[in-house]
């Protein structure tokens, strides 16, 4: 089956301290002139018309851009899984997508196959045929209360929690670039020359 739209909350997580950035949050990386968010964020609405940015600064930048900002529950830069719970606390909708900030090369592929589901489920998350990418996920709203007892152990992995759950993972193999990300401004530099590269 295919999740109806209605059905589905998306989430950007841009909730982390971006150290090997020199501290610049990489929700406001721009490409080209513009914010690689709001291009995550304009594909996003194709998928759902609830689609947040999660974040622990910068809320009124990226709310002038004309985003929807949920705020950490926890302080001190405390990684995805709090940005998560976070979301899923304030989730309305069934279902919940999730995907960081940074990775430019995201496309359609990503929801399309996220949302084409076969059985049941807890949590389905991306793999690359390599290793999972925990953070680009569907996650059913009512594992909220699973979640909160499990980071009030004082856990933070995400894939510690998801081996808890009923998981699903869904082969992005064929399209792995999409899961590229940019982690550093050296990373950054090199993907802005290829993409200058690729249009000459």
């Amino acid at each position: 089956m295919i999740i109806n739209r209605e059905d589905i909350t998306i989430v950007i997580l841009a909730g982390g301290k971006s150290e090997r950035m020199g501290g610049q949050d990489k929700g406001l990386m721009q490409i080209n002139k513009r914010y690689v968010i709001k291009h995550l964020y304009d594909i996003s609405k194709k998928y759902s018309d609830e689609v947040y940015v999660n974040a622990n600064r910068n809320m009124d930048i990226y709310s002038k851009m004309g985003l929807m900002v949920w705020e950490d529950k926890l302080d001190n830069y405390q990684g995805p899984l709090v940005g998560i719970y976070t979301s899923l606390v304030n989730t309305k909708t069934k279902y919940m997508i999730t995907l960081p900030c940074d990775g430019p090369l995201l496309n359609e592929t990503y929801f399309k196959r996220m949302t084409k589901v076969i059985g049941d489920f807890d949590v389905r998350a991306a793999h690359d045929g390599n290793r999972l990418q925990p953070v680009y996920s569907l996650i059913k709203k009512d594992l909220v209360s699973n979640l909160k007892l499990f980071i009030d152990t004082g856990q933070r992995k995400i894939d510690k929690w998801y081996n808890q759950c009923d998981l699903e993972l869904v082969d992005f193999s064929d399209d792995k670039n999409i899961f590229i990300n940019i982690n550093s401004r050296e990373d950054l530099i090199e993907y802005k020359k290829l993409i200058n590269e690729s249009i000459k």
